[in-house]
């Protein structure tokens, strides 16, 4: 089975720039080896819903992308604590 390509921010943005030129979908699917032409058009949706060509970055694994060393730190400790909290719930549960 063959691995789904990935197509770059530039391979998407190129793409519907040519699309909304006018240029045909399955010329643009050829000349670019896209693999279905409802990608073309799936990019295309996504450009005009959010008005802009940055819809089309790939943004998967970026949860953590503009946050400062403290604020992840800040989060693991309040992370912790409650864990903590938990535990010595559980704890006094158990012994009755």
């Amino acid at each position: 089975m063959n691995k789904p390509r990935h197509y770059t921010f530039e391979e998407k943005k190129e793409v519907v720039e040519l699309f909304f030129e006018g240029h045909p979908v399955a010329e643009l699917t050829r000349r670019f080896n896209l693999s279905n032409r409802r990608r073309v058009y799936d990019w295309a949706k996504k450009v005009r819903d959010a008005n802009s060509f940055e819809a089309l970055r790939d943004s998967r694994g970026l949860m953590n992308k503009g946050r400062t060393k403290q604020e992840d730190m800040a989060e693991e400790n309040e992370r912790l604590k409650l864990e903590i909290l938990y535990l010595k719930k559980l704890l006094h549960l158990k012994r009755g």
